[in-house]
């Protein structure tokens, strides 16, 4: 039987996840952290993430619909191939994030160092992470979000006493179709909506409502980081390959002269969290596809591909620049969020009553 989780509970790891791409944001010079636009940013990034995701809500809710005839509309050869994409696609995501957390550490942790076992370490502990199913690693982010929501509040309380509003630039000072463009590649970094699909069989409660939520507690969020970065930093925030470290890395409250380690230490458990959750997308994915692969072997198989590619990026900007790029961003949000679950409904609706089913065997 497969495991089950509350929607409340899937959407806590959503929101732990796709934190973690703001905790590890990278500066770009063609969009400036240290604009006010930043704060503003998360707004198109509420309104995109909601519009995108309805294809999901349908296929959440055909799957309810249809649950006499699942069995069969996993067996479909249509089914097995949109399966295999989804597994590619969140392969390509997967990997973005270790390059990214490889980036972040060997430039910020711990500069010049070979990070070669501690990447393997960590691949190694998120596959592991992703056998204990989407129930376990829900219900433990309840618990994690708790500890992240006091960790950041414990941060901005501290960066309270360094902010200068003179930092802050007009609004939208290079046009709304600038500010419409930067939010809109913001947006598509939240991979996170295509695991919706995914796992669609698998969620229970509100769906639809929990997803409203997340999205908007995760823009009030990026938005509230994204004010103490500009407050704080300035123009300086854009000379910093990540300026939310950089900005975090300046608070200190009472004895505690170094939060930035402690908040280093949240970020590594968002992160671990997210690799967690791809890569079950991922051996779920292939098991569709593949029926008779274990999930012991894809996850061996993910562990060792993983560990090569992440080395093998890592020892090259350019590669990394080139999974970083607004063009791969781009197609692969679409693919996840609107592209593979229209093929899933389209699926769904040539698979035939129950009744007929059972007739025609």
């Amino acid at each position: 039987m497969k495991q089950r989780v509350s929607a409340n509970q899937f959407y806590f790891a959503l929101y732990l996840s796709v934190l973690s791409t703001v905790f590890m944001y990278l500066s770009s010079p063609d969009i400036k952290v240290s604009q006010t636009d930043s704060i503003l940013r998360p707004v198109v990034f509420c309104v995109l993430s909601i519009v995108s995701v309805i294809p999901s809500m349908i296929v959440v809710r055909k799957h309810r619909q249809l649950k006499k005839e699942r069995k069969y509309i996993e067996k479909t050869p249509f089914l097995k191939i949109i399966a295999l994409f989804y597994g590619v696609v969140f392969f390509f995501s997967l990997v973005k994030t270790f390059a990214r957390f490889d980036l972040f550490v060997s430039s910020e942790l711990f500069p010049n160092a070979d990070m070669t076992l501690f990447l393997a370490c960590i691949v190694g502990v998120c596959v592991a992470l992703s056998f204990l199913d989407i129930g376990a690693l829900g219900r433990a982010s309840v618990v994690f979000a708790l500890v992240v929501a006091s960790s950041t509040a414990l941060v901005m309380l501290s960066l309270s006493q360094e902010l200068d509003f003179l930092n802050f630039t007009p609004l939208m000072e290079n046009g709304f179709g600038k500010f419409l463009g930067e939010g809109t590649l913001f947006a598509f970094q939240a991979m996170e909506i295509g695991l919706i699909t995914v796992f669609s069989t698998q969620l229970e409660g509100d769906v639809e409502k929990g997803f409203v939520v997340w999205s908007v507690l995760s823009s009030v969020t990026f938005a509230a980081i994204f004010f103490f970065v500009v407050g704080v930093l300035g123009g300086f925030a854009d000379t910093q390959l990540f300026p939310t470290y950089t900005a975090v890395s300046l608070a200190s409250f009472g004895l505690l002269e170094r939060i930035d380690a402690l908040e280093t230490a949240v970020w590594i458990l968002c992160i671990v969290l997210k690799a967690a959750l791809f890569s079950l997308a991922i051996i779920k994915s292939f098991h569709i596809a593949f029926p008779k692969l274990s999930r012991k072997i894809t996850g061996t198989a993910l562990f060792i591909v993983c560990s090569v590619l992440i080395n093998f990026i890592s020892s090259d900007i350019e590669r990394f620049s080139f999974l970083s790029s607004d063009f791969l961003t781009v197609a692969l949000f679409i693919l996840s969020t609107i592209i593979l679950p229209v093929c899933v409904i389209l699926n769904m609706r040539r698979v035939k009553p129950v009744e007929k089913l059972q007739e025609d065997i």
